[in-house]
């Protein structure tokens, strides 16, 4: 049984592949399909939305986060806003920001099972912090110095 105190809305971390292989899709797209999808899913849920290696645009790196906006539990799949980053957060970033069992759990997406996976709010609060902060950076501060 559940408990009512269980913060709302849930936080995930979805994973995407090459977007080119078959059966995979664009993260921009703002649609997400996994057998393991959980039957507690609903609109509002919050998504942190994370590119491997082999997803050549965000290689290795959180390029936005999605906000769940219809899910349709008998096909195993949801759609969701895409909310892209003024920059990417890089993996070495994440690693920092997310915590014990969730940690754990992103450290093991190579398995079928965490391709999509709850996190705590906290961590998912924590990734959302550091990305507010990086979008806050004066890049043309930075690009004038390379080409000085």
């Amino acid at each position: 049984m559940k408990s009512n105190s269980e913060p709302k809305p849930h936080c995930y971390i979805a994973v995407f592949g090459d977007p080119y292989a078959a059966g995979h899709v664009h993260v921009e797209d703002g649609a997400y399909g996994h057998k393991n999808l959980p039957s507690d899913l609903m609109p509002g849920d919050m998504l942190l939305l994370y590119c491997t290696g082999t997803y050549k645009k965000y290689p290795r790196s959180v390029p936005g986060f999605g906000i769940v906006s219809e899910v349709a539990q008998e096909f195993k799949n949801f759609s969701y806003d895409y909310f892209p980053f003024n920059v990417p957060l890089p993996l070495e970033f994440l690693r920092f920001q997310i915590t014990g069992v969730d940690l754990d759990k992103f450290s093991n997406i190579r398995f079928d099972s965490y391709w999509f996976f709850r996190i705590s709010n906290e961590s998912f609060s924590s990734v959302m912090k550091g990305a507010l902060l990086s979008s806050k950076k004066d890049t043309s501060f930075h690009e004038k110095l390379l080409l000085e």
